[in-house]
Formats: C-alpha cells, sequence, structure tokens
C-alpha cells in the first residue's frame, strides 16, 4: 500500500479458509484498484452491504462453496466493471431486487447448487444484462420458465438450466435468445415438447434434454432449430422415433437410449445425411432388418446394446461403409455369419452376453482391431480357413464362455491383450505362443488345467529391453506333481522365452499325496514336496531286477500307494489306515518316508527296518503298539522324525532308541507310559522336539533333560501327566520348568497327584505355580493340601466374608433399582417403601391436573376413567372441567393449592397453548415454589427436546424431587399411581365388601392398614378459610342427621368425582336431602367441606367452653360462632369446588399467604385486642393438648377389631334418626367430637 491509503493490489485470494463473514470493517472497500476477488470454499453466512463498496475496477467476485442464504441489496452497485460472478454450491433461497443492476459488462453469472425457485427469478432479476454471455442455474428449484425471465438477455450463448424441477415453459421463452447455441434442459420435469418451445433459437447447436418425462414431441418443435448438431433425448419416455427429427439436416450425435421404443422403420432418419453417432441403447428394439439405416450413410457409431435383438438381417449395414463401432452386446443374438464381413471400416464390435455357441474368425473383416465375445456359449475359437495374415486384432475377450483348448490357431499372431478367463480350457498346446510376437497379457484365470508342462507356456524370444509378457494362471485346479516342480521358479527362469506369472501366490496345489492339506498354496511347497506316484522301478545302474532278493529295484508293497520327486531323493511309502496286524514285506530300501499309522501293531520287533538308512521319518502313530523290543530300529541312522503318539505303551526300557543319534523330533504323546528308564533319552544327542504330555508319569529324571545333549532342545510337552507332589521331585520339576519356560509348551497342564488318593476313583490334582521357587512345605512334603483340608478357624471367616459379600451385591443391586422396586411393592403390595410420613391429607383434592383443552377427549378416556374409577380412586380437579376456560392466576393458584399434587400432560399442544399463558405458567411456579416434589410431569416423548428447550419448563425436568412419566412406559400406570398420594384412614377394614389389604410403609416401616377403595371414604378436615355461614351450617345439619345418612362410627362424604349425567341434566346416584350441593358437571352432591366444618365446629366449640382465662367478649364470639355453625338444619345454596376456589380469590380475605389458614376456620374479631390475642393464644395450646388426646384414643380404638355398619337399611337408620333430632346442643357436639376423633389420621 502507498502511503495515501490507496493499494496497488489487484488479486485478492483468501480461498479455502474458514472465514464466516464478510464486512465493511474488512477495509476490501481501501482496494481501489482490485480486480480479482476470490472467497470460495470458507464458511461465508453473512455478508454485509457495504463489503464491496468502493471498489469500481473489480472484474472477478468468486463466492462459490459457502453458506449465503440471501445477499443484501446493492451489494455490486458501486462495481459497474464486473466481468464474472460465481455464487455456485451455496444457500440462497432468493435474490433481492436490483442486485445485477446497470452490471452492463457482466458475462458470466453462476447460480448453480442453490435453492432459488421461480418465485424469486423474474423478468427483473437479469434485467440489464445486455452483455450477458454464460448464465447457469443448474441444480435449483425453479419450476417454471416465464417468458419475460431471459428478455433482455440477447447476447446469451450458454444456459444452463440442468437438475430443477421445470415442468412447464411458456411459447417464445426463448425467443429473444437469438445467439444461444447451449441448452441444457436434462434432469427436469418436461413431458411434452411444444411447437413455439424453441422458438428463436436460430443458431442452437447443442440441445441436452435427457432425464425429463418426455412422452411427446411435436412434428414442428425443431423447424427453428435447423443448425442443431447435438441432440440428448435419453432417459425419456419415448417409444418411437420422433418425425420431428427429419428436420434437423445438420445432426451429428443423437442420443435416443434408455426409452421405450419397439421399433422404427426405413423413414425414421430420414434426412439425417450428416449423423455420425447413433445411440439406442436400453430400449425394446426386435430385429435388424435391411433399409433401417440406409438413411445414414455417414454413421460411423452405432449403440444398439441392452435390446431384444434376436437376429440381424444379412446386408443390415451395407450402406453405413464408414461404420467403425458397433455395440450389440446384452441382446439374444445367436448368429453373426455374414453379418459383419463388408464393414470395411469396422475397427470396434462388441457382441458379448449374447447366444452365441458358434465363432469362426471369417465372421469378423479383416481391420477389426478390437472384438469383446464374452459372455456367450461359445465352445472354440475357430479358424476353419486358418487364417492369420488376414486378422489384424489386437486385443480379444473370450472369457466366460464354454472353450475347452487353446493352439496356435486359435489366437491371431497380431494379439497383444488376450483374456480367456473364467472357460473349461482343460489343455493347452505346446507353442501356442512362440508366434505372438505382440503378446503383452494372457489371462487363463479360473480354467480347468490340472497339469501344465513349461514347454505350453514358451513364448517368442523377447529382446531385454521389452517386458516379458504377462500371464494369469490362479484358480485352476493344479496337480503339483513331480512333473510341475519348474512353475515354482518359472520367474527365475533367465531365457527370456517364458513369460512372468503374475499370480504365483494366488495358485493352489492339489496334493497327489494327501497328507494334511489336501490343496496348498504352490508358494508354501517344499522341492519334496512335488511327488508322482509309482509301482515299480528300477535304476539303470541295477543288475539284480530280474530277481527276487533285489535291493535297489523299488516295488510298492501291497495295498500301499508309493511316491517319489523327479530325481528319486524323496521316496514316500504310504502304507496307514489298513488295520494289518503285520508290518509290510518288501518296504523300498531307499524309502526317505514310511506311513504305517492306523494299523494294529501290538508289538513292534526287533530289527523290522533294517537297512532303511535313507529313512528320514517313520510314522507308527495310532496303531495300538503295546511293546517295543530293544533294537526295533536298528539300522536307521538317517531317522529324524519319529512318531509313536496315540498307542499303548506303557513303559520304556532303556534300549528301545539306540543309536537314533539323528533322530530331531520323538512323538509319544497320549500313551500309557508310567515311567521312563534313566537311559532311554541318552542316545538322543539331536533331540529338538519331546513330547510324553499327556501319559501317566510320576517322576523323570529331570538331570537327563539339563544334559549338554539337549542343548538343542526347542519344544517340550510335560502335562497333563499325574507328576508326584513330594518335595524333592517338585522342587526339580519347577525349577526346570521355570529355567525352561519358553520351550515348555503346556505350562498351563502341568500339575501334581498325590500319592494317596492317586490310586482312587477321584483324582485330586493342584496347580503348581511356576514362578516362585520357595521352599517345599509340609503340605507338599505330607502328601496334598486337598487331604488335610482348609483349617476349622478359617471357615467361619469365609462364610463370614462370603454372607458379607452377598449382601453388599444385595444392596448395590437394590440402591441401583431403587426406584423400580419401591414402584413394584406398591403396585402388586400396596406398601410405599420410604414414602413421606405425613402427606397433606387435609385437601380438597388429590390432584390438579394441567391440560391442554385439545386433549380432552385423551384425559377424560384415558387418565380420568382410572384414576377416579380405579382400584385406587382419587378426587382429581381438571382444568377444562372443574375449572374456568381463562381461569386467571389465582385461580389456578388456589386450586394447585387445595391439590396434593399437580399434575402436568406435557404435550405438544400443552406447550403451544396452555403453557404459553402468563397465568398459568405464574400459577405453577407459585405453587411449587419450595415443594417441587409436589409436581407430576406425564410426557409425551416426541415433545422432550421442545420441553427441554424451554428455559422455565426445564429446571422442573432436571429436578430429582419431580415425578417424570412417559406416556409410552409399558409401566405408565404403576408409576403413576406411585406418584400420586394415598389416604391414610384412621380404621381398620375395608368398605363393605371390600377387603382391607393395601398397606403402606411409612420412614420408621410401620405398617399401617388402608382401605381398598380409598375414594369411598374422606378424611375430615377443616373447613377452608373460604367456606361461607352457610356451609358450616349446612354441616350443622348434617351431623344432626347423622343416623340417617351415615354410620355411627364415620362420616362419609360423596365422592366429588364427576357423575355422568343425564339429558335432563341431573347427575346418577341418590344424595341425601338434607345436604344439597348442585355442581353444573358432578351433580348434586354434598361438598366435603361440609362433614369437615360441621366436625371441626362442634370440636372447637367443645374445646372453646372449657378453656380458662378467655376473655368474656372472646368466649362469647367463639360461642356465637361455633352455635351458628351447630344451628339447625336449614337450607343453603352451595358452590360447586371450583366455585369455592373463585369465592376464595375473589373475597377480601387473603389464603395465599398462609396456607395454615385453610386448615382452620378464623376466629371472630374482639373488641379487646391484646385480650382477643392472649384467648387465641390460649385457644391454640388448649387445642393441641385436645389433640394429642384424641390420638391416643384413636392407637388404642385402632387396636379393637372394628367393622363399619354397612347402609343395608336406611329406612330404619332414617326413623332412628328422626327420634334423635330433638337431642341438646351439648349432646349433638359430644358425638361430632367423637366422630371427629375417630377420622383424624396420622401424621
Amino acid at each position: 500500500m502507498n502511503c495515501n491509503g490507496g493499494s496497488e493490489l489487484q488479486v485478492l485470494d483468501a480461498s479455502f479458509n474458514e472465514l464466516r463473514s464478510v464486512t465493511e470493517s474488512w477495509g476490501i472497500s481501501r482496494l481501489r484498484r482490485l480486480q480479482q476477488l476470490n472467497l470460495q470454499h470458507n464458511n461465508i453466512s453473512e455478508l454485509s452491504g457495504e463489503a464491496l463498496a468502493g471498489l469500481s475496477s473489480l472484474r472477478i467476485v468468486n463466492l462459490s462453496n459457502n453458506h449465503l442464504e440471501t445477499l443484501p441489496e446493492g451489494l455490486f452497485a458501486g462495481s459497474k466493471e464486473l466481468r464474472e460472478i460465481h455464487l455456485q454450491h451455496n444457500e440462497l433461497y432468493e435474490l433481492p431486487k436490483g442486485l445485477f443492476h446497470r452490471l452492463e459488462q457482466l458475462l458470466v453469472v453462476d447460480l448453480s447448487g442453490n435453492q432459488l425457485t421461480s418465485n424469486h427469478i423474474d423478468n427483473t432479476t437479469f434485467a440489464g444484462l445486455i452483455r450477458l454471455i454464460v448464465l447457469n442455474l443448474a441444480h435449483n428449484a425453479l419450476t417454471r420458465i416465464d417468458y419475460r425471465t431471459f428478455k433482455e438477455l440477447y447476447f446469451l450463448q450458454i444456459l444452463n438450466l440442468r437438475n430443477n424441477s421445470i415442468g412447464h415453459i411458456e411459447d417464445n421463452a426463448f425467443l429473444p435468445l437469438y445467439n444461444l447455441h447451449t441448452l441444457n434442459l436434462a434432469e427436469n420435469r418436461l413431458h411434452t415438447l411444444d411447437d413455439k418451445l424453441f422458438n428463436g433459437l436460430y443458431v442452437l447447436s447443442k440441445l441436452t434434454l435427457n432425464n425429463n418425462l418426455i412422452s411427446v414431441i411435436e412434428p414442428n418443435v425443431f423447424k427453428n432449430c435447423s443448425d442443431l448438431k447435438e441432440l440428448d433425448l435419453s432417459s425419456n419416455q419415448l417409444n418411437e422415433v420422433p418425425r420431428a427429427l427429419q428436420d434437423l439436416a445438420m445432426l451429428r450425435t443423437l442420443d435416443l437410449g434408455e426409452n421405450q421404443i419397439r421399433t422404427f422403420d426405413n423413414q425414421s432418419f430420414k434426412n439425417l445425411h450428416q449423423l455420425t453417432g447413433l445411440r439406442l441403447i436400453d430400449n425394446q428394439i426386435g430385429n435388424i432388418s435391411v433399409g433401417m439405416f440406409a438413411d445414414l450413410p455417414r454413421l460411423s457409431v452405432l449403440n444398439l446394446a441392452k435390446n431384444r435383438i434376436q437376429s440381424i438381417e444379412r446386408g443390415a449395414f451395407d450402406k453405413n461403409f464408414e461404420l467403425e463401432a458397433i455395440r450389440l452386446d446384452r441382446n439374444f443374438l445367436s448368429d453373426i455369419n455374414g453379418v459383419f464381413a463388408t464393414l470395411v471400416s469396422l475397427l470396434w464390435l462388441n457382441l458379448s452376453e449374447n447366444h452365441l455357441v458358434w465363432f469362426d474368425y471369417a465372421f469378423i473383416p479383416s481391420n477389426l482391431k478390437w472384438l469383446d465375445i464374452h459372455g456367450n456359449y461359445i465352445e472354440a475359437l475357430g479358424n476353419y480357413y486358418k487364417l492369420q495374415e488376414e486378422i489384424r486384432v489386437k486385443t480379444l475377450d473370450a472369457s466366460h464362455n464354454r472353450i475347452t483348448e487353446i493352439g496356435a490357431m486359435s489366437i491371431p499372431n497380431t494379439i497383444e491383450l488376450l483374456f480367456i478367463n473364467n472357460n473349461l480350457i482343460s489343455t493347452v498346446h505346446p507353442n501356442a505362443f512362440v508366434d505372438k510376437v505382440n503378446l503383452a497379457r494372457v489371462d487363463l484365470y479360473a480354467n480347468a488345467m490340472s497339469k501344465l508342462q513349461l514347454q505350453q507356456l514358451r513364448v517368442a524370444p523377447v529382446q531385454p529391453a521389452k517386458p516379458l509378457p504377462e500371464f494369469y494362471l490362479g484358480g485352476n485346479p493344479f496337480e503339483c506333481d513331480c512333473t510341475m516342480d519348474w512353475l515354482q521358479r518359472i520367474n527365475n527362469l533367465t531365457t527370456r522365452q517364458h513369460p512372468r506369472v503374475m499370480d504365483l501366490t494366488n495358485i493352489e496345489c492339489v496334493m497327489p499325496h494327501a497328507r494334511g492339506a489336501p490343496v496348498r498354496p504352490l508358494t508354501t511347497l517344499k522341492p519334496q514336496d512335488f511327488l508322482c506316484r509309482y509301482e515299480s522301478h528300477c535304476f539303470a545302474l541295477c543288475h539284480c531286477c530280474d530277481f527276487d532278493a533285489c535291493d535297489c529295484e523299488m516295488t510298492c508293497p501291497s495295498n500301499c500307494t508309493c511316491y517319489h520327486d523327479q530325481i528319486w531323493s524323496t521316496n514316500v511309502v504310504d502304507c496307514g489306515g489298513q488295520q494289518t496286524t503285520e508290518l509290510p514285506r518288501r518296504v523300498p530300501m531307499d524309502s526317505s518316508v514310511v506311513y504305517l499309522d492306523g494299523n494294529n501293531f501290538p508289538v513292534l520287533k526287533d530289527h523290522a527296518f533294517i537297512g532303511r538308512k535313507n529313512l528320514r521319518s517313520l510314522y507308527v502313530n495310532g496303531s495300538q503298539v503295546a511293546r517295543i523290543q530293544n533294537r526295533t530300529f536298528a539300522g536307521l541312522i538317517s531317522l529324524q522324525v519319529l512318531h509313536l503318539e496315540d498307542n499303548l505303551l506303557r513303559t520304556l526300557h532303556g534300549n528301545e532308541f539306540e543309536f537314533l543319534f539323528a533322530l530331531r523330533e520323538l512323538y509319544l504323546q497320549n500313551n500309557q507310559l508310567t515311567a521312563l528308564d534313566n537311559i532311554t533319552l541318552a542316545p538322543l544327542a539331536s533331540l529338538e522336539v519331546l513330547r510324553i504330555d499327556g501319559n501317566r508319569l510320576v517322576t523323570l529324571a529331570m538331570w537327563q533333560l539339563q544334559q549338554p545333549q539337549f542343548k538343542n532342545m526347542r519344544t517340550l510337552g510335560l502335562g497333563r501327566n499325574q507328576w508326584s507332589c513330594r518335595c524333592k521331585f517338585l522342587q526339580e520339576l519347577t525349577a526346570y520348568v521355570a529355567d525352561n519356560a519358553l520351550i515348555v509348551q503346556d505350562l498351563q497342564d502341568i500339575y501334581c497327584v498325590d500319592a494317596g488318593v492317586s490310586g482312587t476313583s477321584v483324582v485330586q490334582k493342584r496347580e503348581l505355580d511356576f514362578n516362585t521357587t520357595a521352599a517345599c512345605s509340609d503340605y507338599y512334603a505330607g502328601g496334598s493340601m486337598l487331604q488335610h483340608g482348609i483349617p476349622t478357624p478359617y471357615l467361619s471367616l469365609l462364610a463370614i466374608a462370603l454372607g458379607l459379600v452377598i449382601m453388599l451385591a444385595m444392596v448395590v443391586t437394590v440402591f441401583i433399582f431403587r426406584e423400580s422396586v419401591r414402584i413394584w411393592l406398591f403396585a402388586h403390595y400396596g406398601v410405599r417403601v420410604f414414602g413421606p410420613r405425613c402427606e397433606e391429607s387435609e385437601k380438597l383434592y388429590d390432584a390438579v391436573l394441567l391440560h391442554s383443552a385439545k386433549d380432552s377427549e385423551f384425559v377424560a378416556q384415558h387418565l380420568v376413567a382410572e384414576l377416579e374409577t380405579g382400584r385406587r380412586p382419587l378426587r382429581v380437579c381438571l382444568q377444562h372441567r372443574d375449572l374456568a376456560h381463562d381461569a386467571t392466576h389465582y385461580q389456578l393458584l388456589e386450586a394447585s393449592r387445595v391439590s396434593r399434587r399437580v399434575v402436568i400432560l406435557l404435550s405438544r399442544n400443552f406447550l403451544q397453548t396452555e403453557w404459553s399463558r402468563c397465568e398459568l405458567r405464574r400459577a405453577v411456579h407459585d405453587a411449587l415454589r419450595g415443594r417441587p416434589q409436589k409436581l407430576v410431569i406425564i410426557e409425551e416423548p416426541e415433545v422432550l427436546f421442545e420441553a427441554e428447550s424451554d428455559i422455565e419448563l426445564l429446571p422442573y425436568l432436571k429436578t430429582s424431587a419431580v415425578h417424570r412419566i412417559r406416556r409410552n412406559d409399558r409401566h405408565f400406570w404403576e408409576k403413576l399411581h406411585y406418584a400420586l398420594p394415598v389416604d391414610y384412614p384412621t380404621y381398620r377394614g375395608g368398605v363393605a365388601g371390600v377387603p382391607g389389604n393395601n398397606y403402606t410403609l411409612d420412614h420408621n416401616h410401620e405398617r399401617i392398614k388402608q382401605p381398598a377403595s380409598p375414594g369411598i371414604l374422606y378424611r375430615q378436615a377443616p373447613p377452608p378459610a373460604y367456606c361461607t355461614e352457610g356451609i358450616a351450617g349446612a354441616a350443622g345439619e348434617l351431623i344432626g342427621a347423622e343416623p340417617t345418612n351415615y354410620s355411627s362410627a364415620t362420616t362419609a362424604t360423596p365422592s366429588p368425582r364427576p357423575q355422568r349425567r343425564e339429558h335432563g341434566g341431573a347427575a346418577h346416584g341418590n344424595t341425601p336431602a338434607t345436604s344439597t350441593l348442585h355442581h353444573p358437571i358432578v351433580g348434586t352432591h354434598l361438598h366435603p367441606s361440609a362433614a369437615q366444618a360441621a366436625s371441626l365446629a362442634a370440636a372447637a366449640a367443645q374445646r372453646g367452653a372449657e378453656l380458662s382465662g378467655s376473655t368474656g367478649s372472646a368466649a362469647a364470639n367463639n360461642s356465637q360462632y361455633y352455635h351458628h355453625a351447630t344451628a339447625p338444619s336449614q337450607t343453603y345454596t352451595i358452590r360447586p369446588p371450583s366455585e369455592h376456589i373463585y369465592s376464595s380469590i375473589d373475597s377480601d380475605y387473603s389464603t395465599l399467604d398462609n396456607e395454615n389458614m385453610l386448615m382452620m376456620p378464623p376466629p371472630s374479631p374482639t373488641p379487646n385486642g391484646g385480650a382477643g390475642v392472649q384467648s387465641l393464644q390460649r385457644f391454640h395450646q388448649q387445642q393441641h393438648q385436645q389433640q394429642q388426646q384424641q390420638q391416643l384414643q384413636q392407637q388404642q380404638h385402632m387396636s379393637q377389631t372394628w367393622r363399619p355398619q354397612q347402609q343395608q337399611q336406611p329406612n330404619q337408620k332414617q326413623r332412628r334418626g328422626e327420634g334423635e333430632m330433638s337431642a341438646t346442643t351439648t349432646q349433638t357436639t359430644t358425638s361430632v367430637s367423637a366422630a371427629n376423633g375417630q377420622q383424624q389420621g396420622p401424621h
């Protein structure tokens, strides 16, 4: 930058970074001479309107591959010299008005890969771009093109509308584009091409319409596009060649592939004399007849693949002299004789995956270079006329056929690449590849060749500067006998007359001697593994072959198989698995490997193998051998491997392995050996592998294994023996194993058996610890530790420890699943473990249910039906049934405070309607302040994310004290009943006819019975503060009528649950005439607070009379108040439950500050304030003492068996009640006090 603040910078490239915004604070506006700005491949999502202000010299701006959703207005207003704007691959869904206004120098606009719709591309979007040449709107969401969209783009040459959803283009939409030469409408939803669609496109040379839904092309649609040279109509729904093509005399390339064309006639391609390429792939074309392509004299490429062509008439291509490439693959051709012979220009022919059975080189033209006939049923590459000089094929693919042999005439001499894999070739004639001087690759993979000679793969001598031909031979079932040993080293030959086998690692050999794996990889074989079978063989220098006793004659024993390698250094005799009892006679003296396993040789006699000086491996395993005589293996001076495992050997006396100085591997495992003589292993100076595991050995002279001749030992098996637990031997054994742990392969199987119990049927063994070399203990010396047993003092400790572990596991399990255990106990037995000791029993409702009005049907039919009429009926206050629709904050708060639980049905409807109300949120917050355990949330699973996004609702969802229950939980009802409160009545037994077998367990685990249907009987409570005098009077009237309507032991209040009403408006059920409470939904009932008010009034009156030191005015006022509560019966109009709440909220008396006011009636005002306060204090003290006496009486009463009187004779009770109506007020008060004492529940 210069000192004046300007800049000479012309190109600024900030692409491929992590930029997120471009604003005026960048200071780009100071770069007055900037011509090119590259900001592509960033994370730009914000672009300021003044970001490019002042860049008057800017010509190219590239904002592609970012996250822009919209552009500010006037973004390019200060850059009138712009030539190119690149905005592709963003997230633009609209363009501001006048974005390109007055950019008259603009040449290129790229808006591809965005989300632009037709609603945001109108006649003003590109207005004024009179010099625009390239416009790219591909990969957007356009659905239509208006005829005014491109009205001023006179110089536009390339228009790309690919991959939109364009289904309609108005007539003459492209009329102003008379300079347009390339139009791409591919991958849209066009159905019909109308006559006026391409009007004005006189210089259009390339039109792309592939991947649409075009089924109709009107005849004159291309009438004004006479200069069209490339037309792509592929992947549409055409069922014939369009007649409109006849107007395209200059057409060079026509693509009609992937349509539904079934046939065409001789006039289908009329006037297309300049056509050079015709693509008809993947249609439904049948046979090809003469004249179909007669109007295409300049046709050079023809694609008819993936059709239904069964035959091609001879001469069908006689008029197409310039044909160079034909695709006819994936059809149903069975004969091509005479079809292509006259096509002298044909260079490329694909006939793969047809039904060809017969092939001859005479069927193809002489100039053909590339031929593909794979996937047919050809059995031979015929060359009946022995053509070689006339054939110029360089690439031939004849794979996946049924060819059985290959010879020199089967392959052209000009061949370079030959693919004949996956055939049935079993024979390759010698010198089949000798004359192929240009050969580069031959693929013979996956054929049926089992034998192959080196001469069969000979090729022409290759110059050192050229690479050797590459052959692929894997996947053939080669029998790797002694004639195939060259294959393993073919790549090491230096004659340069043999190919290089590229897949030696993939070649597998079928072994003629199938001991071990019958199929082995070629690279794993050793020279001695390439074997050939023989019956008899006599060397040239042997002169006694005519005699019976001739040691140099090789004769295979009867019932045995014998093999040899190429130079007879390996001679294998296999006599295994014969179950014979005698050793075979006349085993060849030059045998190197002898298999005698799987027979029955009780005794191996001495000198049984005398004279076999070349024997290196002997297998006598699994042959029932019980005894080996001395010098059995005499003369086997070259023996290296001896297998004697899985036999019945019991003891080795010492001379069995005499003179076996070269023996390296001795296998004696899984016998019955009980002892090894000290000199048994002494002659084995070269021993490397010793297996004596799986026997009955008790002791072993371990010092023998430490001799110098065993220093090369690399594998030792000692496990699964009955080693002695005697101290001396164990010290030797553990010391040796500890020092040689790397060669002992079965440490985990080594154990000792005590001598005292080893002979019993129960073998007691003890694992050995080879990590320590401590001195032998008494248990080791005297016998097995198991024999002595565990000392008695440790048994009690072990039992205690085990019990503690079990108890700890049970405690941890119960703690982890404590919530599930609580719910299960409550659901099945009614036991509430660690539940609250003092529920808020003196409440009007058990729960208030807040929900959306849209969920009312679900609430009424499912939740309320179960909660109010189920096994544990509850008193439920419904927001949209028992409260006003537009309940205020105080009404909702009062409803929550007179309920023991607040239940919220958390659904999407609730969040969108109820929770959005400020009154409800405030009421919930005020009601739950300090008492979150009171809240129960019923969650809809799909709304959880939205609920957790609400900052006011989130604290309740994250609080562990809140009960959260998912609606789709399979234990939903158990969890909901557990979360809601239960009643704690003060009596035993149940309701009439219902056994009282439900219990609750408080913090002190006191079992208290509750009724099976707690909703039938309600607790007595003092009248709420909002109760009027009328209610108290009604309560007194009810007390006087107690014998009429209730038993003498308790006062039952009718359930406040809603009852179904008849059409006339009356609710079902009978209610006493003396207590009328009409609810618009519930019907006529006595409100629970009425009986509670009466009970409390009577009790308080009695206690007030006994107060000492009260002022006269206070006593008079109290007496007057309570006397009024017990006045004679009168008829009062009592509000329903919800209206009680309204009256409390609407009254001047505040019940919101002190909830205890809901539990007792307010005292009458006294004239003397000080005396009234003292009197009130004494009243409270006396009331507390009275409550303690009542609780003591209650406990004494509960210890007795009590049954509630059944209300079966209402007439008698009514008569008895009428007789008692004249009782004095004192008697009434006494009976009410007794009733109240019986109904007072535990806290």
